[in-house]
């Protein structure tokens, strides 16, 4: 989820979100899909569904004109989403309709991530350290405390079983049980990480402001990657082919064909300057892109054409 394109302001009085001709090019922050269904959602509470793996996108109804930061398909039937003013929502049709199953009512928090590992339990993380988790698909969420209350941008799964969560002043944690225990992991960095991608035979990928990226193949030491950018770094992806997607300001993506040891930058045709906020690979292989301008599709072979030195 990028906080660079949106501010954490409380907004007392909600309502249904609007069906507006402009959706489909507004400020997008998620997307994330299942087969050849996948859902995206930003600011003002859109929403936009695709059942063709992206290539056709429509706004759907929702309860909230609250921002939606994280999305987040267990199946082709329940899809949750969350965002600004602790909104939570889940539909129980694939994301043709939606109702608020809210955990809480707290104007001031804001919920960035949505991860379910399977239908019953599931992870929401957010602004000033907020993390709950739940056991039984949603009925009720518990609320972790934690000893500091950094931002958590996002909480990643590892084809391990782990799970990693990135955030403010440094954060990246990881979990090997399924959230019993988490071990803080020094990093030599203090800023803002956005996100990890987490390896298959262990360690991560973490990313985040300025254009910052690092990698660790235990999870203990960290080497700087030399990164082609100073722009944030908003998302990265693993793609089905084995390179790495990381995703930059200005229309930017970088690239790894060597499990991020090294990036190129590539042009994102067509972009027009768009920032995308998340990447999500369809079912067909196609990229999809939420942006500030919409959310758009990438064929692969333009993404590797497209790369320059």
């Amino acid at each position: 989820m990028c906080l660079g394109l949106v501010k954490l302001a409380a907004q007392p009085i909600d309502g249904d979100s609007v069906i507006a001709p402009l959706a489909k090019s507004s400020l997008l922050l998620d997307v994330h899909g299942g087969g050849e269904r996948a859902v995206a959602v930003g600011e003002r509470g859109h929403i936009l569904l695709s059942t063709d793996d992206g290539n056709n996108w429509r706004q759907v109804a929702a309860p909230t004109r609250r921002t939606l930061t994280g999305v987040f398909l267990i199946d082709d039937k329940i899809v949750w989403a969350v965002g600004h003013q602790s909104v939570i929502l889940k539909s129980g049709d694939g994301g043709e309709t939606w109702a608020k199953a809210n955990a809480e009512n707290d104007p001031e928090t804001a919920y960035l991530d949505i991860l379910f590992l399977d239908a019953k339990t599931g992870f929401i993380v957010g602004s000033y350290g907020k993390f709950l988790s739940t056991s039984n698909g949603g009925k009720t969420w518990t609320e972790a405390k934690q000893d500091d209350d950094p931002h958590l941008s996002h909480i990643s799964p590892a084809p391990d079983g782990g799970l990693w969560l990135t955030g403010e002043f440094g954060t990246v944690r990881r979990s090997g049980d399924r959230d019993k225990r988490w071990a803080p992991l020094s990093t030599p960095y203090e800023g803002t990480f956005f996100g990890a991608v987490p390896f298959a035979k262990g360690g991560a990928l973490v990313f985040g402001l300025r254009g910052n990226i690092f990698r660790s193949g235990d999870g203990g030491e960290w080497l700087k990657i030399e990164s082609p950018t100073k722009a944030l770094l908003h998302a990265g992806l693993a793609l089905a082919d084995g390179r790495l997607v990381l995703a930059a300001a200005a229309g930017q993506l970088l690239v790894s064909a060597d499990e991020g040891r090294s990036f190129r930058l590539a042009v994102w045709p067509g972009a027009s300057s768009a920032t995308a906020t998340s990447l999500w690979q369809a079912s067909d292989g196609g990229l999809l892109l939420a942006s500030d301008k919409g959310v758009h599709r990438l064929e692969l072979a333009d993404l590797h054409a497209e790369v320059v030195k």
